[in-house]
């Protein structure tokens, strides 16, 4: 490459300039006197000038020598902090991984892998952005975001498909788990069944008060439509976003709810709920943008979530 020609010329112009003579620069430099003398002289002729005169001493710069100099060490000082600032990226020793991914990622997914990647690789930083599946989805075409998890929702035509120009790395089944507080009466039921055997019937958690997701969510139509092939009606209290927020009202036993088992697993305070022939679980995509690259440290990370989750 050209470009790198030129540097190596400069980089000769800076070593002859700095040692005084042609030999010492050839030593410094590993090279031959003629290879040296070729580089210098190329040099010039692209500038268009002498940069060197012979001295008793040695050699010495012009005037147009002087201020190429001082340019070309500025250059070379440059480049060299590129070279460092490139390697350093390609061995995970800097960067910036930009997250983006619903409520459950970020207080169920995304903390387990974040651990796991800095104990290996403590100088990366990270941007966690909590969002809805379409706004992820915005946000890694507009490159605000890397990685990002996203909910398919099996429910949508193949004609709507959102995932059109993103790249599915790996999948994450989680599954869909009914709560309730300690003392709500379907606990202590449900206890009394399991040692018979047996399990809460879906006309038990009919019509039940029931803390949701909001409604056009893809876990709210997960939820709807297994509750619809069991003949179950929910009755909804409350519509929350967190699923955070929507244990700590369960806690308080405001009534049921359905929440991720990944966002469960540091939970003590909760119950939950088996029904019989009541299975939800959705898809959680590891995704980026097909036609984008992902940096070194993303796509390390991507590694670290598929080896902990597939």
């Amino acid at each position: 490459m050209q470009e790198l020609q030129d540097i190596y010329r400069l980089q000769a112009f800076v070593t002859v300039v700095q040692e005084g003579s042609l030999s010492s620069a050839v030593n410094k430099l590993h090279i031959t006197q003629p290879a040296l003398s070729a580089r210098l002289k190329l040099l010039e002729e692209g500038l268009g000038c002498p940069l060197l005169e012979r001295t008793a001493r040695g050699v010495r710069p012009t005037s147009m020598g002087k201020l190429v100099y001082g340019i070309a060490v500025d250059i070379l000082k440059r480049m060299g902090q590129l070279q460092t600032t490139v390697r350093n990226h390609l061995e995970l020793r800097e960067g910036f991984v930009h997250l983006g991914g619903g409520a459950t990622a970020v207080a169920g997914v995304f903390p387990d892998a974040i651990s796991a990647y800095r104990k290996k690789y403590p100088q990366i930083q990270f941007t966690l952005h909590e969002k809805d599946s379409a706004t992820v989805i915005e946000s890694l075409h507009d490159g605000s975001v890397d990685v990002g998890l996203i909910t398919r929702n099996p429910y949508i035509s193949q004609n709507e498909d959102p995932l059109v120009g993103l790249k599915v790395h790996a999948e994450i089944i989680d599954s869909l788990e009914v709560i309730a507080a300690p003392e709500h009466p379907l606990v202590q039921m449900s206890q009394m069944l399991e040692k018979q055997g047996k399990a809460l019937l879906p006309i038990h958690i009919n019509r039940q008060p029931m803390i949701l997701f909001e409604s056009g969510s893809a876990i709210y139509d997960i939820i709807e439509m297994e509750f619809r092939k069991l003949g179950i009606r929910h009755r909804t209290v409350m519509t929350l976003r967190s699923a955070q927020s929507m244990i700590k009202m369960v806690e308080k036993n405001i009534g049921l709810s359905i929440v991720s088992a990944h966002s469960l697993r540091n939970e003590k305070g909760i119950h939950i709920l088996k029904i019989q022939g009541l299975k939800m679980e959705r898809s959680i995509l590891i995704c980026s943008v097909l036609d984008r690259e992902l940096t070194p440290a993303a796509s390390e990370f991507v590694n670290v979530l598929k080896r902990i989750y597939n």
